[in-house]
């Protein structure tokens, strides 16, 4: 089935699939949502420009062979007239396409059984979930089989059983996603989260869960979503568009004292707060969901705040040894800025020096 899945796929791409070719590629993608991640990758490269002439090429390699072939260097037995085949140009696409597919398709197997070449379990959460995500630095989107998309920002993970969407729609959130959940009144889209869980039925929100943070924030755009918090599994909050729901992760679980009684651990309800997003009185927009954008924003955000999210953003280490710098309020958008870049534009409005070594960056006064 992955053969015949790859021979559709790569059909599609070139335009040559037929209508009953797409039902069946779709009948696979439904018993197979485990691909998505791959096919989404081979269309970006299906969108790249592709070059026209290889004339070039061809020249090059076949000089380089007549010169090896002078100095007597054996390249191994091929004909020494070989017909050159012009093939049409969809057809020669069509067959890159199914060369690049295998590849990736054997790159994506191994990589999801061979976990950490030790069989420490990954070959278990490789047969029953599907995982994708991003490394410090990074940003990435997935389309879900049931038509959701899912911006991951940095240093993110998603996860869902290869099962979604037959019976219900259920997926694990590790970091921050934006989400664009595809209606389906019939089939509730569930988010699972260290802190909390959320029910939707089809809206657009982001949810920023870093297990590090001391927050967990839901930012809801469009539609209604009903968010379940651990430890207040009967209290149900349900947010309406442009409120954000903050959950204080430091508040869930903390040591109490008693008379007479051993200290233990005592999990407590967090404290939750709801406020109305802010939007830009310049461009309208919302510094929670500029991610997306490629745009780090932050207003009236504390430098140790900043630096935790900068971390992830430029792949660095940030240490800011003194206390008063970590309390300092900042404003900006970074958008195309390497690190230095950031460092010396924040210098301006907040003086400090900074030392760096490779990706370890130390702040001080």
């Amino acid at each position: 089935s992955q053969e015949k899945f790859w021979v559709l796929f790569s059909k599609k791409l070139s335009g040559e699939a037929s209508p009953e070719e797409m039902q069946e590629l779709q009948a696979l993608v439904q018993q197979h949502p485990e691909w998505q991640y791959s096919i989404q990758n081979l269309e970006d490269l299906w969108s790249l420009k592709q070059p026209t002439d290889h004339q070039p090429e061809e020249d090059a390699y076949l000089l380089h062979l007549h010169r090896m072939k002078e100095m007597g260097v054996s390249f191994g037995e091929f004909p020494q007239e070989a017909p050159l085949v012009d093939m049409p140009a969809t057809s020669r696409k069509w067959y890159w396409v199914a060369a690049a597919a295998s590849v990736l398709l054997a790159g994506f197997f191994f990589l999801r059984m061979s976990g950490n070449g030790k069989g420490s379990g990954k070959e278990l959460m490789a047969a029953n979930l599907n995982e994708v995500s991003t490394r410090p630095g990074s940003k990435s989107t997935v389309k879900l089989p049931d038509g959701t998309v899912v911006w991951l920002n940095a240093g993110s993970k998603i996860t869902y059983g290869k099962e979604f969407g037959k019976e219900i729609r259920e997926v694990y959130l590790t970091g921050e996603g934006y989400f664009d959940v595809a209606h389906n009144k019939e089939k509730p889209f569930i988010i699972h989260t260290s802190s909390i869980n959320i029910k939707v039925l089809g809206t657009a929100f982001n949810v920023k869960a870093y297990p590090e943070d001391k927050q967990t924030e839901t930012s809801l755009i469009r539609g209604s979503i009903e968010v379940t918090i651990k430890n207040r599994p009967n209290d149900k909050i349900i947010l309406s568009p442009n409120e954000k729901l903050i959950v204080e992760n430091d508040e869930i679980s903390k040591v109490t004292q008693r008379p007479s009684v051993a200290p233990q651990t005592a999990p407590l309800p967090p404290m939750v707060s709801i406020n109305k997003l802010k939007y830009s009185e310049v461009d309208s927009t919302i510094a929670e969901t500029q991610w997306v954008n490629n745009k780090l924003v932050f207003r009236d955000e504390s430098f140790a705040d900043l630096a935790v999210r900068m971390e992830r953003w430029y792949d660095v280490q940030i240490e800011i040894s003194d206390p008063g710098l970590r309390q300092a309020r900042l404003n900006g958008i970074f958008e195309k800025e390497t690190i230095v870049q950031a460092l010396e534009a924040l210098r301006f409005s907040l003086p400090f020096r900074y030392e760096q070594n490779g990706n370890n960056i130390i702040i001080h006064r």
